[in-house]
């Protein structure tokens, strides 16, 4: 029984991180093409983004 618990409980910790790599996003928000000020174009995070005060490339 506890190693059956444990297997589900292992389960359920990997869980989130598996469904948050398969999404393309990251905790700053979803990756976008960004135009910075200088005029580079870079993917990174829409956070970042604004931050770096850039322009989101569609």
């Amino acid at each position: 029984m506890k190693k059956l618990l444990g297997l589900c409980a292992g389960a359920l910790l990997m869980m989130p991180f598996t469904l948050q790599a398969g999404a393309g996003n990251s905790p700053a928000g979803p990756f976008v093409e960004c135009q910075l000020q200088n005029g580079n174009v870079e993917f990174m995070p829409a956070m970042f983004c604004e931050i770096k005060k850039g322009k989101y490339v569609f």
